[in-house]
């Protein structure tokens, strides 16, 4: 398969969907369909290139546990599909944990995650207490 890129010549391309082509939003979805088989016991939820990982616990050592297995799976994962996984954007958010939440460190292979105290998901802010105030101040 070739695709053109901004110049005129033309590339050989070994494992990629063509950007701005009509199919290319139903191919990725077909590549990235078993997404979710590859962390059992939590909730991935994508819409376009974005991927939340969604994990519950009542405790906070076992939820760090639980996300920190769960990321190497889902890290795991897209390296295995030739896909990268933006670092530098990746973050997280801890809600209902209370006082305990700040000892939560995450981290995908030896880059620590940032964590948010809110963040926006499909155009809502949502902060780590839940109060909506941040996104009543946007709207």
């Amino acid at each position: 398969m070739c695709i053109s890129g901004v110049s005129s010549s033309q590339s050989k391309v070994t494992c990629e969907i063509p950007q701005r082509s009509v199919l290319g939003p139903f191919l990725f979805l077909i590549y990235i369909n078993d997404i979710g088989n590859s962390v059992p016991g939590a909730c991935v939820k994508f819409f376009a290139d974005d991927t939340n990982l969604f994990v519950f616990s009542n405790d906070v050592i076992d939820l760090q546990i639980d996300v920190s297995e769960k990321l190497i799976l889902l890290s795991n994962w897209f390296i295995a599909n030739m896909l990268s996984l933006s670092i530098n954007t990746t973050c997280y958010s801890v809600f209902g944990a209370g006082n305990d939440k700040t000892n939560i460190k995450l981290k995908i292979g030896d880059i620590i995650l940032k964590e948010e105290e809110c963040s926006k998901y499909l155009g809502v802010i949502i902060d780590s207490n839940l109060t909506w105030q941040n996104h009543i101040d946007y709207i």
